[in-house]
């Protein structure tokens, strides 16, 4: 195999150094992919500041959801907000939560936003009541990774049994939230979902959980700008985190999530070198996940 090699921007100069060659068992993010092309695209994608990937990923995300509204516009021209309103839901959610948008029975229209503007709306809520969060899931690794679109939205709060009243409060009515679900996922440290009424987009709010990973990537947690002009931030997992956390979703999917396979692989191949991999390999080991973390990091063209 031809020697070909990845930059990566070096911590103190900014300047793209080598990282090395790829190994042969280097994968591709899709098969119709050429492996130079794909190394040019990650190189474009690593030399963006992280507002301007924001950018990107909102802009894909609104894009999926306003064809996806717009195809359901045209399949049911005749139908009324009420009807448009419950067949997106039945496109774009899982069943159990589109039930509950449907239940709702609320006659408005469908007003498409983007994801990370709907994350600044919650976010500031959070910041507001003193509650502290990160932002995870396919947000989070596609802002440190490769960019794509999302379908929800994934968020761990430190949330106390004292703080959901006014936390639910400062939702509503522009969230659909119901407030004894939060208490239960307070209490077992379980999660709970939210829908924005109006653009009828999901979030999987996790409760900040007790054990040592957890613990671990909350203290390890980054603010980071995704808005200039003014500028807003919002706060992410460290890329480690992010890496071993959809590690240990695509271990819950019986190893079987392309999705999440993905979205690991675009993390390690954008932040390469500079990936702390003694902190990778430790948590690898704890949470018995070292065989899949070399797959990915040989798959990645980092073993």
């Amino acid at each position: 195999m031809a020697r070909i090699t990845i930059d990566v921007p070096d911590e103190l100069s900014g300047q793209l150094t080598q990282m090395g060659e790829i190994k042969p068992n280097y994968r591709t993010q899709s098969r119709d992919t050429d492996i130079k092309a794909e190394l040019h695209q990650f190189k474009l994608w690593r030399s963006l500041p992280l507002w301007k990937k924001a950018e990107i990923v909102s802009g894909w995300t609104k894009g999926v959801w306003e064809m996806s509204l717009m195809a359901i516009q045209n399949r049911y021209p005749q139908a009324s907000p009420l009807e448009i309103r419950h067949q997106f839901a039945l496109r774009t959610l899982d069943h159990e939560t589109a039930l509950k948008v449907i239940r709702q029975n609320l006659n408005q229209p469908v007003m498409i936003t983007d994801p990370i503007s709907l994350v600044l709306v919650v976010t500031a809520i959070l910041d507001e009541l003193g509650i502290p969060y990160l932002i995870g899931g396919s947000v989070a690794s596609s802002l440190l990774g490769e960019p794509r679109s999302t379908q929800d939205i994934d968020l761990v709060a430190d949330l106390t049994l004292s703080q959901v009243k006014p936390f639910v409060a400062a939702l509503q009515p522009r969230f659909y939230v119901e407030e004894e679900t939060v208490k239960s996922a307070v209490r077992y440290q379980s999660s709970f979902n939210i829908i924005d009424n109006e653009s009828i987009v999901k979030f999987d709010i996790f409760i900040l959980k007790n054990n040592p990973f957890s613990q671990s990537e909350f203290q390890r947690r980054q603010v980071q700008i995704v808005r200039t002009n003014p500028e807003q931030t919002v706060v992410l997992p460290s890329s480690e985190d992010i890496i071993l956390q959809k590690l240990l979703w695509y271990r819950d999917t019986n190893f079987s999530s392309e999705k999440q396979w993905r979205d690991i692989l675009g993390v390690m191949k954008l932040q390469g070198a500079t990936l702390d991999f003694e902190y990778l390999r430790y948590w690898g080991e704890q949470l018995k996940l070292a065989e899949t973390l070399d797959r990915a990091l040989g798959e990645s063209g980092l073993l």
